[in-house]
């Protein structure tokens, strides 16, 4: 994580596919921008994927941000996450409850 400020999270729509590439950090001076970016996911009527390999880092509320998100989706498929972060693969399996199961991990896509 940065030591300054300056970092930015930007959230893109992946080309050709329904979902979203992370890039950058979420971290409190993120936090309004990454809930916003997941407030279309968890009511989004298909399956979501997000692309996190240029996710540089997520902190623990970040990542219930997260999972909050798949608590909440309103289509009974999962939301799959790609690429992830080191960081992600260890905290996830920490906070994960039976109500994030909606959650598939692309483990072929991890970086």
């Amino acid at each position: 994580m940065s030591s300054s400020h300056t970092s930015q999270l930007h959230v893109v729509r992946l080309p050709g596919q329904r979902g979203l590439r992370v890039i950058g950090e979420v971290a409190p001076y993120t936090w309004d921008i990454w809930r916003t970016a997941l407030k279309p996911v968890a009511v989004d009527a298909v399956p979501g994927k997000l692309d996190l390999a240029r996710l540089a880092f997520i902190d623990t509320h970040g990542t219930t941000l997260l999972l909050d998100t798949a608590r909440r989706r309103s289509h009974p498929a999962s939301l799959t996450l790609t690429r992830l972060p080191k960081i992600l693969v260890r905290m996830l399996p920490l906070l994960c409850t039976p109500e994030t199961a909606k959650i598939l991990i692309d483990e072929q896509a991890t970086s």
